[in-house]
Parts: C-alpha cells; sequence; structure tokens
C-alpha cells in the first residue's frame, strides 16, 4: 500500500479484481461509488452497467466527520460506536448494525491511513464525466448530511446515460429497503 493512498489506487484495485472475475457491472456505496466513478472517469466503459449509492462529493473532497481515524487509530470501541451511531438515522432500531460496523471497521488495520489519507476530490475534473458510456443508477436520500442528495442530483445531470432516484428520507436501507432492492436489481438486470 503507498504512503498515502487515494482513489486512483482503489480505482486501480477495483478494475484488477473486475478483470479477474469478469465483471461488467459495479455498485458502489458512498467510497465505493466515488471509486466505481473514479475507474470510469478514467475508462468511460469499463462498465456496461454501475449503482452508485450515497456519492457524498464530486469535483471536491468529500466532508466527513473528524474523529474516526483517531479512535480507530487508537482502537477506541466506544468512540467508533458513537461515530457509527452517528451516522445512522434516528428512529429506527440500528443497534446491531452499528456494533457489527464498529467491529468491522475496528477489524481493518489500513482504514485509519486511507480515511487520512482520502483528501482529493473523486472527480477533479467534472467534464470527464459526459464521456462515461456506462448506464447508472444514481440513489440518494434526502436529508443525510454526509452524502448530499445534492451530488447526486449534480452526478446524474452530468453522465450521459443516468437516470437517478432520491429517497425522501434518510434511512433508506431500514425504512425503503424493497424498493432499493427493486431499484438495483432491476437496475443491474437480477430478477
Amino acid at each position: 500500500m503507498p504512503d498515502r493512498p487515494g482513489y486512483d489506487e482503489l480505482a486501480d484495485d477495483l478494475d484488477r479484481v473486475a478483470a479477474e472475475t469478469g465483471a461488467t457491472q459495479a455498485l458502489g456505496v458512498s467510497l465505493g461509488a466515488h471509486t466505481v466513478l473514479r475507474l470510469l472517469s478514467r475508462s468511460p466503459d469499463r462498465f456496461d452497467r454501475a449503482v452508485l449509492f450515497l456519492p457524498a462529493a464530486l469535483d471536491a473532497p468529500p466532508e466527513r466527520r473528524e474523529g474516526l481515524a483517531g479512535a480507530l487509530r487508537a482502537g477506541d470501541e466506544q468512540a467508533v460506536l458513537e461515530w457509527v451511531r452517528g451516522e445512522l438515522p434516528a428512529g429506527r432500531d440500528t443497534e446491531a448494525y452499528a456494533r457489527a460496523r464498529t467491529t468491522y471497521l475496528l477489524s481493518s488495520p489500513g482504514l485509519p491511513l486511507l480515511l487520512e489519507a482520502l483528501t482529493e476530490a473523486p472527480v477533479p475534473d467534472l467534464s470527464v464525466l459526459g464521456a462515461i458510456e456506462t448506464d447508472v443508477l444514481v440513489l440518494a436520500q434526502e436529508g443525510d448530511p454526509v452524502h448530499p442528495a445534492a451530488v447526486a442530483r449534480e452526478l446524474a445531470a452530468r453522465l450521459p446515460r443516468a437516470r437517478l432516484h432520491v429517497f425522501d428520507r434518510p434511512g433508506v436501507l431500514w425504512g425503503d429497503r424493497r424498493r432499493f432492492r427493486e431499484l438495483v436489481l432491476g437496475h443491474l438486470g437480477a430478477a
């Protein structure tokens, strides 16, 4: 791993894995959406179809709450748990997920370095988006402070073969999972 990994390194890894597995479709969530987008900006026809769920930024670095990288480095389970809880929708039973996510994050040794290193924009030159040939479904949710729906709207408007769906509130995976699954599977052609 380089001293300061970034979107290019993530896109290289995605491209390698996709080539090894023969993948013609991609689904990226948040950082994963940025990674798919970076790869498509370099190879506009890399995938036939893609789903970009919760993109957080385009030509500026994503906004993020401070403290996660430090809490991970320190192995501070309570601080990481509080950080995860702060990202989840209120009024839903998300505690089991929050605890599982905390365990996962704490068991990811390269994550603090990656979080500290990703200070760049996912797509520094927005003009490259017009060349992307992939059919893209962009999904977002209103009221998400980390993944603003405005970013998804701008992204979909700039992609020549994009469809946009914005859920009316945050917490899609807790409140509208069936519709989310229908959209994703419908776009990727799975039944």
